[in-house]
């Protein structure tokens, strides 16, 4: 279909009729269009319906029997998906600001700590060649820049939030500053995340402890965590999410789940898919809410096979990222 031109909603699904998928003549097809966007639903979950085998590039086929509430479902089971991590990533989110607002603020005072110095620039080793002092010096010089960038963005945020939150226009007119453990409200897990990568190594140390995970592995964990946020609260599709970086150092958890390998010696799943999410959340949450976020996914995971008849239940789990025996997590 040429997304330039207009096509009313029974010229929509008289081409995907024609393309091989199976969709009523009631009036429920069409009340789908009219509640979701066609470029949404359908080019956004066609894909495993898709067979290659008798499309081109101008002209795509749907496997035989693909039918529109099919990819219907996939769609809703990928709403709910979104739902479901965004929840607990928000929880997780309070959790990791107030361990940094906690060790920051025991560290540095209540009152003027957005200071360079209490944060992690890299000094200059003696002893070094021309070359790699020079190296030394740009290396030097970005991050600092970096850090002003961040405190910068951080002073933008509390000005925006006097305007519109009371609690931060009562410590700036009462006290003149605001302490950390109040700033940590108004900023983005964002701006959070880089904050704690521009933390003094000690400092992350701390933050990790608290937190009850290795220091080397919470980068990854809050990376991952930062980017599902982000697609969850754009609304862009989630159960295929990939990141080419950061990646889950490997842990426990895979190990405990004998995590298949590929020709390389890499990890199949867990390292930068969904399910390294799902790990991510299993590390820093209570055994309580991990095991309620667990049943949810479950019965979402078991709804979708209800639903699906043309393509298999594991196609999708693999999309995710999810191992055959991906409920085993509940038990690690």
């Amino acid at each position: 279909m040429d997304p330039k031109v207009f096509k009313t909603y029974n010229s929509q699904l008289r081409i995907l009729r024609s393309r091989g998928l199976i969709v009523p003549t009631t009036g429920v097809p069409k009340r789908i269009l009219q509640q979701e966007n066609y470029y949404k639903i359908i080019n956004g979950y066609k894909s495993l319906f898709i067979d290659p085998a008798l499309s081109t590039p101008l002209n795509e086929k749907y496997k035989v029997g693909s039918e529109l509430y099919e990819i219907k479902a996939l769609y809703d089971f990928d709403a709910e998906l979104r739902s479901i991590f965004l929840k607990r990533i928000l929880r997780i989110e309070n959790n990791f600001g107030s361990a940094i607002s906690y060790v920051f603020s025991e560290k540095y005072g209540h009152d003027n700590y957005l200071k360079l110095e209490n944060f992690n620039v890299p000094s200059i080793p003696v002893g070094l060649t021309p070359n790699q002092e020079k190296k030394a010096k740009i290396k030097q010089v970005n991050t600092i820049q970096d850090i002003y960038k961040l405190i910068q963005g951080i002073q933008g945020d509390i000005a925006r939030a006097i305007k519109n939150q009371k609690y931060i226009q009562h410590y700036m007119v009462d006290y003149g500053y605001i302490p950390m453990w109040v700033l940590i409200n108004v900023l983005t897990f964002g701006t959070v995340s880089k904050f704690y990568r521009t933390m003094k190594e000690a400092d992350q140390r701390s933050v990790a402890k608290i937190l009850n995970v290795q220091f080397d592995e919470l980068y990854g964990i809050i990376g991952i965590l930062t980017l599902v946020r982000n697609t969850c609260a754009h609304d862009e599709r989630l159960f295929d999410f990939i990141s080419h970086t950061p990646q889950l150092k490997t842990n426990y958890i895979h190990t405990n789940l004998s995590i298949p390998l590929d020709s390389n010696g890499n990890l199949l799943y867990g390292k930068n898919d969904l399910f390294a999410a799902l790990i991510s959340l299993k590390m820093l949450s209570s055994k309580t809410d991990f095991n309620k976020m667990f049943t949810e996914i479950k019965y979402a995971v078991e709804l979708l096979d209800n639903n699906l008849k043309t393509i298999l239940l594991d196609e999708v789990l693999d999309k995710m990222g999810f191992p055959n025996n991906w409920k085993d997590i509940k038990k690690v």
